[in-house]
């Protein structure tokens, strides 16, 4: 009988990360079956009860798959995407060796009274006659749906944006025929599960756990030239995040940015 009995610390959970981390190990591979709930019972001298329970939480982490209801696999690894890069998640995933891809949902021309606030000022918006282009996709890799994204573009900047092949990189397109280079974005973060609309949309169960991130991003001469909504599934897709010095990020003046600002400044009053 395996001991991992830790004081004051949950059974369920020391089972749950002996697993994870022969999983990690490579001891169990992507694809290897888990033991059943009643033989994680006998191995540690748990409840049924408590090895679901564990089961469980490596669900919900993506580190194992239930098929078939009751039998459990190690899923396969995780997509990574690098939160830090000005690249978009087509170029990251090809780099890595992922087939990127995106089946189109909306691809529309939207005028500035029908943009919300929020839109508006992210990308510097003030002309009343201007228009936006609003396109909606859900992005896959090697085939499986791992994000959607909900985002908005100057229609004065790329102009007929919406005549290219939209399930392609979007930012290839950008540079190739607009001559914009992304150069860096500003992102906010949240944690949430995914609602049975965006469920339906995308294809895939709800409630997973997912990242949504509100990106505002910009050319090296500090222009926004979109604004988007993004959600990503936490349970396929490992999220990276480099850090630098403050000073590096003075000179982005952006909405999402001076909200950070302020909000740290209010914290600290």
């Amino acid at each position: 009988m395996a001991e991992i009995r830790t004081p004051n610390r949950p059974i369920y959970r020391q089972v749950a990360e002996q697993i994870a981390e022969e999983i990690e190990a490579g001891i169990l591979p992507a694809d290897a079956r888990i033991s059943s709930e009643r033989e994680l019972a006998e191995r540690y001298g748990i409840s049924r009860m408590t090895a679901r329970a564990a089961i469980n939480i490596l669900v919900q982490r993506g580190l194992i798959v239930r098929r078939n209801r009751s039998r459990a696999y190690v899923a396969q690894p995780k997509f990574r995407f690098d939160l830090s890069s000005p690249g978009g998640l087509h170029e990251q995933l090809r780099k890595a060796g992922v087939e990127p891809g995106a089946k189109l949902i909306t691809a529309e021309m939207l005028p500035y009274d029908a943009l919300s606030p929020r839109v508006a000022q992210a990308l510097a918006l003030d002309d009343e006659e201007t228009f936006v282009y609003h396109i909606v996709r859900v992005r896959t890799a090697n085939g499986e749906p791992i994000a959607l994204e909900d985002s908005y573009f100057p229609a004065h900047l790329f102009p007929d944006l919406l005549d290219f092949n939209l399930t392609d990189s979007i930012y290839g397109i950008l540079r190739k025929y607009f001559g914009v280079e992304p150069a860096g974005s500003v992102q906010e973060l949240e944690i949430s599960l995914l609602d049975a609309e965006w469920a339906e949309i995308m294809g895939v169960a709800v409630d997973l756990p997912t990242l949504e991130i509100w990106r505002q991003a910009f050319t090296a001469d500090n222009a926004p030239f979109e604004f988007a909504h993004d959600i990503y599934r936490g349970d396929r897709i490992l999220f990276i995040a480099r850090t630098a010095s403050p000073e590096s990020f003075l000179a982005g003046s952006g909405l999402l940015w001076q909200r950070a600002l302020d909000n740290l400044q209010a914290e600290g009053a």
